[in-house]
């Protein structure tokens, strides 16, 4: 199954929803592609890449200038974690700045359809491929739904993300013929950055509740120094010891629910 991740609303967390849930999977032995469509390439840092390992790799740009089956296959790396054994059932697609660079080709006929193209054949070989979009409803987000059998969608518990969401949503629903894929449709919804002290969050967790009802994925994943400290220093939470031991077990009931899918989609 291969999963875009998306909202239309930058900083809800869509890239550390991808890299913890890759490693809640990977930990139960899935085999885990992450294609990174997004120019800041923060996925690709996360999983051990910073920007002077990208400067002559192949990445996300390449791939989809290309425009030929299975040539993604290019561009695999493996995820750069410790312990090797978690990091060996995770690839990575990276991205680099000059992704951007394909947006210009949204008006060429077929243009979405490429990311499709490249992982044909390519895909196949994981349990699941989780597409990080950048936040926006433009071409490189279309080329990430263009390539997902559904869309999980990640937010904060705020006014703004929320709407980030509802865009998203709404948009799949009314172009995704357009993006040939009829039946693309909303599996789950990630609610990040959850502070339980702030009146604001709870008020729209409850706004959250109210607007995509049993398609919100549970529990919430809370804020917590730890997460920062693991997004930062690029590493899994299980690196990070006991103090990340509640969140790890978190991404692993939220991968329980995205197994759901996966087990459906067989």
């Amino acid at each position: 199954m291969r999963v875009a991740v998306a909202n239309n609303k930058g900083g809800a967390g869509k890239t550390t929803a991808i890299a913890h849930l890759a490693e809640a999977l990977a930990g139960r032995g899935r085999r885990v592609l992450a294609v990174d469509l997004d120019p800041q390439a923060n996925l690709s840092r996360r999983l051990g890449y910073g920007e002077a390992d990208l400067a002559d790799m192949v990445t996300a740009a390449e791939v989809v200038a290309a425009n030929q089956k299975g040539c993604a296959a290019d561009a695999l790396v493996g995820c750069r974690w410790e312990p090797a054994d978690l990091a060996g059932r995770i690839d990575l697609v990276p991205a680099r700045y000059d992704l951007e660079a394909r947006v210009a080709e949204a008006g060429q006929l077929g243009s979405h359809e490429r990311l499709d193209v490249a992982l044909t054949g390519v895909a196949e070989d994981y349990d699941v491929t989780l597409l990080d979009c950048p936040p926006s409803l433009g071409h490189l987000t279309q080329l990430g739904l263009a390539a997902a059998d559904t869309v999980v969608l990640v937010l904060r518990p705020e006014f703004d993300h929320l709407q980030g969401a509802i865009r998203v949503r709404d948009f799949v629903a009314a172009y995704r013929r357009h993006l040939g894929r009829p039946e693309l449709a909303v599996s789950g919804v990630i609610v990040n950055e959850h502070d339980r002290r702030r009146g604001l969050h709870a008020w729209h967790t409850d706004s959250v509740a109210d607007t995509f009802g049993d398609l919100v994925w549970s529990p919430p994943v809370p804020s917590r120094a730890v997460l920062a400290e693991a997004i930062d220093a690029a590493q899994p939470l299980r690196a990070r010891g006991a103090p990340a031991r509640p969140l790890v077990e978190i991404f692993s009931t939220l991968a329980d629910q995205l197994e759901v899918r996966l087990d459906a989609a067989v």
